[in-house]
C-alpha cells in the first residue's frame, strides 16, 4: 500500500467522523457559503453548540471544492450561536484545556485527531440530559402534534402536518429515508450506477429522483462505505472546470 492511500483513508475516516457529529445539528448552503442549524441544534448546551459548529466548518472541505473562510473569533462565535460572551469565554476556556478545541490567533477550530473526544464529549452530554417534565395528556398531546407538524414542514411534507392526511407520495418519501436507504444504495452498486465515475451531486439527484429527499451532507456515509467495503473505489477529478470526488465501481482483479 502506497503512503498516498493511507493518506486517503485518513480523509475518508475524519470526513465520515465529522458527518456522525454534525447530522443531526447543521446544515450546509454551499451557494450562501452559510451554515445553518436544524431545531435539534437548540437542544445542544453551550459546549455542544460550539463543537457541533466548529466541526462544521471542518466539513466545508468535503463539501465545496473553494475554501470557505470563517470567522471564529469570540465575538464571532457569540453572534453566530446566541451565547453570551460571559459564559462563552470560560467555556472556550475549558474546552481549549481539554483539548477539544485549539486557538489559533483570535481564532479557535478542532483538529480532525479530536473528533473522536469530541463525539464522546456529545454522547455524554447527551446521555445526561434531564428527562422531560410530563404534562398533561391533553398538553402533551397538543405540543407533539404542534412539534411533529413543524418536524414534517421542515422535512418537505407540508402534506402529513396539520392533520392532512399523507398522501402516497410522501408516505414512499418517509418509509424511503428509515433504515432501508442503505439497502437502495446497494441495490445500485449492483444495478452498476457506479460503473461510470458518479460525483455526490449525482448520487444526491439519484435519491430525489425516486422520491427520496435527502439532505446532502447525509449521503457521504454511503459512499464512504462503499469504499470502506471494496464495492467502490474514489479519487479527484475535474468535473465541469471543478475538481471533485467521484465514486466508481472497483475494478476487480
Amino acid at each position: 500500500m502506497a503512503l498516498k492511500d493511507l493518506i486517503a483513508q485518513r480523509s475518508a475516516l475524519a470526513e465520515d467522523a465529522i458527518e456522525q457529529i454534525i447530522k443531526n445539528y447543521v446544515r450546509y448552503d454551499p451557494d450562501e457559503r452559510e451554515i445553518a442549524f436544524t431545531p435539534e441544534f437548540a437542544s445542544l448546551g453551550n459546549k455542544g453548540k460550539i463543537l457541533v459548529y466548529l466541526v462544521a466548518i471542518e466539513g466545508w472541505s468535503f463539501v465545496v471544492d473553494n475554501p470557505v473562510v470563517t470567522e471564529t473569533k469570540p465575538a464571532d462565535l457569540e453572534d453566530k450561536l446566541g451565547i453570551p460572551g460571559g459564559s462563552l469565554r470560560p467555556t472556550l476556556k475549558d474546552l481549549k484545556d481539554r483539548h477539544l478545541v485549539v486557538s489559533k490567533g483570535a481564532g479557535y477550530s478542532v483538529r480532525a485527531s479530536s473528533l473522536s473526544a469530541i463525539q464522546r464529549e456529545l454522547d455524554a452530554r447527551a446521555g445526561d440530559a434531564p428527562a422531560p417534565v410530563r404534562g398533561r395528556k391533553t398538553t402533551k398531546k397538543a405540543k407533539t402534534t404542534a412539534t411533529d407538524s413543524i418536524e414534517k414542514l421542515a422535512n418537505g411534507n407540508p402534506g402529513e402536518a396539520g392533520g392532512t392526511p399523507a398522501t402516497k407520495e410522501q408516505k414512499k418519501r418517509k418509509s424511503a429515508s428509515g433504515g432501508d436507504l442503505k439497502q437502495t444504495f446497494s441495490g445500485w452498486i449492483a444495478e452498476g450506477f457506479f460503473d461510470k465515475p458518479k460525483t455526490l451531486a449525482d448520487v444526491q439527484a439519484r435519491f430525489h429522483e425516486e422520491a427520496i429527499l435527502i439532505p446532502r451532507t447525509s449521503i457521504p456515509k454511503y459512499l464512504l462505505a462503499g469504499v470502506r467495503d471494496k464495492a467502490l473505489s474514489r479519487n479527484k477529478q475535474d468535473v465541469n472546470g471543478k475538481h471533485l470526488w467521484v465514486y466508481q465501481t472497483k475494478a476487480k482483479g
